[in-house]
Formats: structure tokens, C-alpha cells, sequence
């Protein structure tokens, strides 16, 4: 019988998973959301911020990679880091079809939906789209702008055609006057809101 060393397994094993997660948050759209680690069960309960109620199951990402012992012969180490990174990328897959499932069944039920109708996108859809958005704001009374989550193609086109809406004072306009409404919108939420002890 082979020996077995389960201190160096457990050690090779938190380290895999470090890394694992560490290749899956430098992902831009994962980066930015805030993580809460549950230690048991399968679901769990919230309130949205109108005060309803929510539950909701566990999902949970996972990818399953084989090494053979030719690769690990040949290259050591790197045969599971590089399986580790294509079973990111795997992971990366699955959890942002699970978050853009949600959101779409979140924005449908609340109506929080832009619905360009297949024509090109523009400025009226884009002042449409900033309305339905719940912008937050700094100590300083800076806007704190959400990330907007776009297809390869209108990002690209959002970066020729952003700087050339700034440059036109009616649209500066436009934005300003949504952005002091949205201030007076969040001053408000901040004056309601109750403090935890």
C-alpha cells in the first residue's frame, strides 16, 4: 500500500482553490462583486430594498479536469495549472450564465427593462437606460456610475460614440439634469434609511 500524506494533500488542495478563485475574480465582471460566503445549507432568504421578501437555492459552479501522469512527468506543476485555468474558464461560464439568468428574471419582474426593439443604439436609449439605473453618490456628492455589462460590439461603438455625446452641450444637459435628479432620489433613500446597532 502506497503511503498517504493528508497535511501536504490539504495544503496542495487550499492552495489549488486559492488559485482558482484568484483566476476567476481577476475576471472584470466578476471583480467587482461583493462576495458572501455561506458555510452550510442550500438556500437562502433576503429582502430586496422595497422590503419583500426573497429565497433563493444555492447554484453552484463547478468543473471537473482529468491530469494524465505523462503530463505531470513532463511538466511538473504546470499540468495542473494549466487544467486550473481552462476549469476557470469553465467556472467563469457557468456563473456568468447564472448571474445574467438572474438578473434578467430580477429586471423582468421589477420592469427595469430597455427594450431597443432591434433599432441602433442611441442617445434616447441611452438616457432611457441611465433613468432606470440606481446611481449611488460619494461623500463628496460624486455620481458613483455603475458598470454597464455590454456585447464586444456596442462596447466598441460606446467607446467611439460616449466621447462625442460629451462634447454636445444639449446632451451634457440631458445627463446633468438625470444626474441631480438621481442625487435628490438617493439623498432621499440615505434620509429614510434605518441604522443597524
Amino acid at each position: 500500500m502506497l503511503p498517504d500524506f493528508p497535511k501536504i494533500k490539504k495544503k496542495h488542495v487550499e492552495a489549488i482553490n486559492k488559485y482558482l478563485k484568484e483566476l476567476i475574480n481577476q475576471d472584470p465582471l466578476f471583480s467587482g462583486i461583493r462576495v458572501e460566503h455561506h458555510f452550510e445549507g442550500s438556500r437562502m432568504s433576503y429582502k430586496t430594498v422595497d422590503g419583500e421578501p426573497n429565497e433563493t437555492e444555492y447554484e453552484a459552479a463547478s468543473s471537473e479536469f482529468q491530469i494524465k501522469k505523462e503530463d505531470v512527468i513532463a511538466k511538473g506543476a504546470m499540468a495542473y495549472v494549466e487544467n486550473l485555468r481552462d476549469a476557470a474558464e469553465e467556472m467563469k461560464r457557468q456563473k456568468a450564465g447564472y448571474l445574467f439568468e438572474k438578473m434578467k428574471e430580477v429586471t423582468d419582474k421589477t420592469g427595469n427593462v430597455v427594450n431597443g426593439k432591434g433599432q441602433p443604439f442611441s442617445f434616447e436609449l441611452f438616457v432611457e437606460m441611465i433613468k432606470k439605473i440606481w446611481i449611488d453618490f460619494d461623500e463628496d456628492g460624486k455620481p458613483i456610475m455603475p458598470t454597464v455589462v455590454v456585447s464586444p460590439e456596442l462596447g466598441e461603438k460606446l467607446r467611439v460614440i460616449l466621447p462625442e455625446w460629451e462634447k454636445k452641450p444639449e446632451y451634457k444637459k440631458i445627463i446633468n439634469y438625470i444626474i441631480e435628479e438621481k442625487r435628490k432620489e438617493w439623498n432621499d433613500r440615505e434620509s429614510h434609511r434605518k441604522l443597524v446597532d
